[in-house]
């Protein structure tokens, strides 16, 4: 009897801890039943030492970073310096952004991230949309010649666009100093254009077909069907395509002349010509990034999101 309640005390523990730190993992790769043998626990072990190392690599940089704007110049260069700061000065802070104008910046970059990702989600979408659900005469041939050019180098394409913006075919104007070289080119991202096509072929037929009995235009069963049920795949693409022009340079650097026109890619650029010390440039790329952060940890979660785009209900 006592060696049998010991057993039972000892599986009591065991499911308690199993219950503790292994529950509710039914809906990833290992389930609950196979948290129950040694080698899986190993490996769900490994794999999350594996992350944290990983996310260590990462937000280190950012962390020293930012750590490294509030020591003094002195401190950052001395032989045996450490992390942190001996003391942490906040008016360094309101010090650069005042003589950085970082309000220009900001408002700059933002206008021409949420510009493209606009043009991204409309231009790509419809695009995605026609070669899916329309498919016009020639569409296979257009989706075999998109294929292919995503296989070219982007520097093939590079002189030939920067003359078209000096002198644009319709209506002969210059483009520069304007965001419509980077929108333009937003409009042409052949992988979204590929990304918005598998998620438009994996909603169910039915869904358009008794849109359209009910008199729904292409327009409308793109509007109504396909832009909700495809909200993970359109989320997914605005967040790379705003990371991905508010941290862009080289476009900027050959269109934007204008320095009322700058972003922040080309005033990190600039600060290899400052006069500012250390601190204070490690402060500017730290405000520079933030946006970005902010992002992918709100968002985070549409990264690694499925699409979900079956079942009709009857």
């Amino acid at each position: 009897m006592v060696e049998t309640k010991q057993n039972t005390q000892k599986n009591h523990k065991k499911v308690s801890f199993h219950s503790r730190w292994f529950a509710n993992m039914d809906k990833g790769v290992l389930t609950n039943a196979d948290m129950r043998r040694p080698r899986y626990v190993a490996l769900y072990i490994f794999f999350v030492l594996f992350m944290i190392i990983h996310a260590v690599i990462v937000l280190a940089p950012c962390i020293w970073m930012f750590l490294t704007g509030f020591k003094e110049p002195a401190e950052i260069y001395q032989v045996s310096t450490s992390f942190f700061p001996k003391h942490f000065d906040f008016s360094k802070v309101v010090t650069i952004w005042k003589q950085m104008d970082f309000l220009k910046y900001y408002t700059n970059t933002f206008i021409m991230a949420i510009g493209a990702v606009a043009v991204d989600v409309v231009v790509c979408g419809l695009a995605g949309y026609v070669l899916s659900r329309l498919k016009p005469k020639g569409s296979g041939v257009i989706h075999g010649i998109i294929f292919c050019l995503m296989l070219l180098p982007s520097s093939m394409r590079q002189v030939p666009l920067y003359k078209m913006f000096l002198n644009f075919p319709i209506g002969h104007f210059n483009m520069l100093n304007t965001f419509f070289p980077i929108w333009i080119m937003t409009g042409a991202t052949l992988f979204d254009i590929i990304l918005f096509k598998t998620a438009f072929d994996n909603i169910s037929n039915s869904l358009v077909e008794a849109a359209k009995i009910d008199g729904a235009s292409n327009m409308r069963v793109f509007l109504q069907i396909m832009v909700p049920l495809s909200m993970p795949v359109i989320v997914t693409a605005s967040i790379f395509a705003f990371n991905f022009h508010f941290g862009s340079f080289f476009w900027p650097m050959l269109t934007l002349r204008d320095s009322k026109m700058s972003v922040m890619g080309l005033m990190v650029y600039n600060l290899k010509n400052s006069t500012m010390t250390m601190d204070y440039r490690m402060l500017a790329m730290f405000f520079a990034i933030i946006p970005q952060l902010l992002i992918f940890v709100i968002f985070q979660k549409y990264i690694m999101g499925g699409v979900n785009v079956g079942g009709v209900k009857g």
